[in-house]
């Protein structure tokens, strides 16, 4: 048998494995990405999901609560009502702009997936009927070469520590997993939230920047920049309080 008829053949093997133990154990298996495709728990039982192999550049992502997947193009309709939401854009774009339509959305969600960055889908990892926002990181166009980490939850899934738990996940993911040297986020100077949120991160704030505008009518925003090498120090100290 050739070589690849071969691994062709064992993935189907696995794939029906797995499919046989996780209604059983739905969560064991969910989220993780096997021949070509996202196992999806839902309602106990396993289904499975063809994926854009554009997509399987970035990992799956896990934290307490959550469940980090890269987006696919089914994310988009929910995307799309976010950005539609006037309290989800109250500090971002006025609504109906383009750039946040399915379209918008779409045309640039998978551009940087080869460099390892885009978005990632956020969903609770023990029900991931629905969509509760996102987070990503994405070039960020004020500086060459520089990250921004983004996000956006639905307003019904505010006040939750779902921002928090995901960013955080996220920003160990970018200086861990992709060794970047900083991080910046761009949020307006009003949203007290967003700037609790980037603080609590470990963000520091800089000058606000003309030359990145925000909300309607737009502003000077409120840039946060974190680098590798608080973030580590930042999490060995963590470490060593936990380990006494």
């Amino acid at each position: 048998m050739p070589a690849a008829t071969s691994s062709a053949e064992a993935a189907r093997r696995q794939r029906r494995k797995l499919i046989q133990i996780l209604p059983e154990h739905s969560r064991r298996g969910a989220g993780r990405i096997w021949d070509g495709g996202l196992f999806r728990a839902s309602a106990g039982a396993a289904i499975f999901e063809p994926y854009d192999r554009a997509t399987t550049m970035l990992p799956v992502l896990e934290s307490e609560r959550l469940l980090l997947r890269p987006r696919t193009e089914a994310d988009l309709d929910a995307i799309a009502a976010m950005n539609a939401d006037p309290l989800v854009m109250r500090y971002i774009r006025p609504l109906g702009d383009p750039s946040m339509s399915r379209e918008g959305v779409k045309a640039r969600s998978f551009l940087n997936v080869g460099r390892g960055l885009g978005y990632w889908s956020v969903f609770a990892r023990d029900d991931e009927s629905e969509l509760l926002g996102y987070v990503g990181l994405i070039p960020w166009p004020i500086e060459e070469g520089a990250v921004e980490l983004s996000y956006r939850f639905a307003a019904r899934h505010w006040k939750q520590g779902y921002a928090l738990e995901a960013g955080a996940r996220l920003v160990r993911h970018g200086f861990a997993g992709l060794a970047l040297p900083q991080i910046a986020i761009v949020t307006h100077p009003d949203n007290a939230a967003a700037l609790r949120l980037a603080e609590r991160l470990g963000f520091r704030r800089e000058s606000d920047r003309l030359d990145g505008l925000i909300g309607d009518p737009p502003v000077p925003g409120a840039c946060f920049r974190h680098s590798a090498q608080a973030w580590r120090a930042a999490d060995q100290a963590a470490i060593g309080l936990n380990a006494r």
